[in-house]
Formats: C-alpha cells, sequence, structure tokens
C-alpha cells in the first residue's frame, strides 16, 4: 500500500492555486465551500496517490451515474446514501428539538400529486393495509398550520414505480395539505425491505465492496410549512429486517414506529376496513427558519 506523502497538499501550488481560484465568488459562502472541497479532494489524491487509470475509472462512474439518472431516479442521490454522506449532512445540519431527519433516496418525484386529506392511496392494490396519521407540531407542541405532507412508499412487491413499468407513477405517493391544527391522515399498505437498484453504477460499486443492498422497510416523508426549516425523513417499521445493517445508515432511534392494532369505527367505515385494522400514529415536529446560509450560483 502506497504511504501518504510527507508533504502536505495545501504545499502544492496547484492546491493553493486551485482554492485561491473560487476565493473571488461573490457569494461567500459558494466560496467557502469550494474552497474547503478543493483542499480535501485533493487531500484525498495526495494521501491515496490516485493513477491516472483510478482517475478515470472515477470519471466513468460519474458518466454513468448521470446516464442513468432522470426525473424518476436519481443515482447521484443514492451514492451519496451508500456513502454515508447524506446521513453526514443529517447531522451537522439537523436543528436541535425536532423530528430527526433521514435521506431523501433516489426515488422522491417531484411530480407527485395534492390529493385531500385522508385520502386512499391503496386502490384496491395487494398489501395490508395501514392508516397513517398524526400532527405537525412545533418544537413547543403547538400545532402548525398550514403544513404539507409529501409522502410516498414502494408497493406489495417491494418497488417503486420507477422499478416497476406495471404500477401507475403516482402509485403509493401524495402530497396532502394539513387542516388548521397540523393534523394529517391517509390509507396505504405495509411498507417491505428492498434492495436499493444494483442496475447503474452504485450497484456495480456495492458488487465490488462486498457491501449488502437492503434497506428495511419505511415510509418517506417530507414535512414543509412556511416558516420552518423542511424536514426529509423517514419512518421504519419497528421488527423489520435490516434496522441495523441499513446500507444507507438511514435509520435513527427515534423514526422507528410501531404498527399497532386499531379499532376506530368511523376509519373503518370510511375506508371500508375490518376491525382490528393496523395504524401508524406520528406526530412530526419542526424547528422555527432562522437565517441559514445557502449556496447561490
Amino acid at each position: 500500500m502506497n504511504q501518504p506523502s510527507a508533504s502536505k497538499p495545501l504545499d502544492n501550488p496547484v492546491t493553493r492555486d486551485a482554492m485561491a481560484s473560487f476565493s473571488k465568488a461573490t457569494d461567500p459562502r459558494l466560496a467557502e465551500v469550494m474552497g474547503l472541497l478543493v483542499k480535501h479532494l485533493h487531500a484525498f489524491v495526495d494521501e491515496s496517490k490516485l493513477s491516472k487509470a483510478e482517475w478515470l475509472k472515477g470519471l466513468e462512474f460519474l458518466t454513468a451515474a448521470a446516464q442513468i439518472t432522470d426525473h424518476e431516479r436519481n443515482e447521484f442521490s443514492l451514492f451519496s446514501d451508500i456513502m454515508g454522506i447524506s446521513s453526514m449532512v443529517d447531522v451537522v445540519s439537523q436543528p436541535p428539538g425536532g423530528t430527526p431527519s433521514s435521506v431523501l433516496g433516489p426515488f422522491h418525484n417531484h411530480d407527485s400529486l395534492i390529493q385531500a386529506n385522508g385520502s386512499d392511496l391503496t386502490k384496491g392494490q395487494a398489501g395490508e393495509r395501514v392508516w397513517l396519521h398524526g400532527q405537525v407540531l412545533d418544537v413547543h407542541q403547538n400545532p402548525i398550520p398550514n403544513a404539507q405532507i409529501d409522502f410516498w412508499q414502494n408497493a406489495d412487491n417491494g418497488l417503486y414505480p420507477a422499478q416497476d413499468s406495471a404500477q401507475d407513477p403516482q402509485n403509493l405517493r401524495c402530497k396532502i395539505n394539513c387542516d388548521a391544527l397540523g393534523r394529517f391522515n391517509l390509507l396505504t399498505i405495509r411498507p417491505h425491505p428492498y434492495t436499493v437498484p444494483t442496475d447503474g453504477p452504485v450497484g456495480a460499486l456495492l458488487a465490488a465492496s462486498n457491501r449488502g443492498i437492503w434497506r428495511p422497510a419505511h415510509f418517506h416523508i417530507i414535512v414543509s410549512a412556511p416558516g420552518y426549516v423542511g424536514l426529509v425523513t423517514e419512518l421504519f417499521p419497528s421488527g423489520s429486517d435490516y434496522l441495523h445493517n441499513d446500507t444507507v445508515f438511514g435509520v435513527r432511534p427515534g423514526l422507528i414506529v410501531d404498527i399497532k392494532d386499531c379499532n376506530n369505527q368511523d376509519v373503518a367505515q370510511r375506508f371500508g376496513l375490518t376491525v382490528p385494522f393496523k395504524e401508524v400514529a406520528f406526530d412530526f415536529s419542526l424547528v422555527q427558519q432562522t437565517s441559514a446560509s445557502s449556496i447561490k450560483f
């Protein structure tokens, strides 16, 4: 194995010049982030003694990721997830007091349709029905009016619409506007563990690294409200396989939920269910927005 160079990357004029080239950015945060990125990428090249062949392989990987990415699947997001970068961003940017965040994943669709609060997303498909409901609150447990829930999950076969042409692109996904007290509810199905996509460059990297490809069952949710920090998170049913070896490092203890029996006759009648049916009750806590830095270019 090659030993790290005795010289520090910052002693290299290429590193100094590359860092300095971003110092003229009109946005100070852009200058800071790009300077640090250059610094640490150059340090990685120096320490690993990266060869030209390895550098070209990396460029081929990024090109392949771009080629397989579309509006339904983001290979770059998946790469960030399996490298632990998505979760590391959560660690350093999570505001105190709110619901823990988790990874976005590669299958979020910005085109999800707004559906009525209390919608039935199941539409006759296979899967155990689960009534998901809760409230969006601030850190002082006050209801937040006008919050929105962006929800998506996999089908009973473990696949998302982007992986399964038999599914409607809007299957088991929606945006719901909460009521004046921040309350929301919808009928969905029990999610299942699944493998991350392995047909692209990220899958090839996982295979070459002898890494697992499984994720535990989960619901994806984005919670947003005017004046509050948006929350990207997941809910993980307790007892699911892979809770302790999620390949994208997304599980947080505060996001593990119980799927319980429910005997609410009104809900059963509304959705045509037989009691007892299954429910997940979870309240989300958002942190008030303050001035925050963001990159502009």
